[in-house]
C-alpha cells in the first residue's frame, strides 16, 4: 500500500489477563499493556497518524466491538485476525479451525518466521499452550494451566498448604510450604518443556524451541539454548498479516 509506513499500523492483542498493544514498527519490542479500550485509544489518539488496527482476542467480543466502534469514528480501517486453515506455508490440523484460539494459531505464524527447523511454540501466560510443526504441517499440541493457575488451584483445594506471589527463575527445591509450592509448579512447568522436546525429537532430529508469554521468565534458568528463541509470539504474527496485508 503506497506511502504507508509501519508506525501508522496498532496491533493489539487481547489475551486472558491483559490487553497488549504495540506500533507495528515495535513488534520485536515488549508490548505496552492497558486495562481497557479507552486506555489503549488515549495511546491511539496521541499518535495521530494510526490508519489500521489489527486486533486478536481469545476472550472479550464485547471489547472487541467498542474497539471496532472506536476505529470508525476515528476513520481507522479495523481488522480482526481469526485461525485459519491454513497460512504462510502452516497447515493447521484441527479439522474445525474455529475451536482453536487465534492466539496459538498467530502464535505459529510468528513462530515460524524465527525457525530454520521444524520447532515447537510454547506460549507460558495464564494457560500454558504448545504447538508442533514439523515441515510446515502442525501435528497438534497440548494445552496446561499456566503456572499461577496452578499454584492457586493447589492452595485453592488443599487445607494447610499455602503459597507466595513469587515466580521462581532458578531452579531448585523449597524449604518451607511456600517455596515448596512454588518450586513444584515450576518443575510441573519445566516437565511440560522436556516433553515437549522429547516429542519432537522423536519426529525430527534438528528442531527449534520458540517460547513466548508473559510468563516465560520462569525458563530463565535455561540461559537460552542455541535453539531457543524468545518471541512475543501473538504480536509477531500479527505483525506478519499485517505486513503482508499492507506493506508487500
Amino acid at each position: 500500500m503506497k506511502n504507508l509506513n509501519e508506525s501508522q499500523v496498532i496491533l493489539v492483542d487481547i489475551g486472558n489477563t491483559r490487553v497488549k498493544y504495540s506500533l507495528l514498527s515495535h513488534a520485536e519490542e515488549e508490548p505496552n499493556a492497558c486495562e481497557d479500550a479507552r486506555s489503549l485509544f488515549n495511546f491511539i489518539d496521541s499518535q495521530k497518524k494510526i490508519s489500521h488496527l489489527y486486533i486478536a482476542s481469545v476472550r472479550n467480543q464485547e471489547m472487541v466491538g467498542e474497539i471496532s466502534t472506536m476505529c470508525n469514528e476515528r476513520n481507522i480501517i479495523f481488522v480482526e485476525k481469526h485461525t485459519e486453515k491454513e497460512a504462510f506455508g502452516i497447515k493447521n490440523s484441527y479439522d474445525n479451525v474455529q475451536k482453536m484460539g487465534v492466539d496459538r494459531w498467530l502464535a505459529m505464524i510468528g513462530a515460524a518466521e524465527k525457525a530454520k527447523n521444524a520447532f515447537f511454540v510454547m506460549d507460558v501466560g495464564t494457560a500454558i499452550t504448545v504447538d508442533f510443526v514439523v515441515s510446515g504441517q502442525h501435528l497438534g499440541g497440548w494445552i496446561v494451566p499456566g503456572f499461577q493457575v496452578m499454584r492457586n488451584a493447589l492452595v485453592a483445594s488443599t487445607q494447610k498448604v499455602y503459597a507466595n506471589d513469587e515466580i521462581p527463575t532458578t531452579f531448585g527445591v523449597g524449604n518451607d510450604t511456600e517455596d515448596c509450592v512454588a518450586s513444584g509448579c515450576h518443575a510441573a512447568v519445566y516437565g511440560v518443556y522436556l516433553s515437549a522436546v522429547d516429542y519432537i525429537s522423536s519426529k525430527q532430529t534438528d528442531f527449534d524451541v520458540i517460547l513466548g508469554g508473559g510468563d516465560k521468565k520462569v525458563f530463565a534458568f535455561l540461559k537460552s539454548a542455541d535453539n531457543m528463541r524468545l518471541a512475543h509470539l501473538v504480536m509477531q504474527g500479527l505483525a506478519r498479516y499485517a505486513r503482508s496485508e499492507l506493506l508487500q
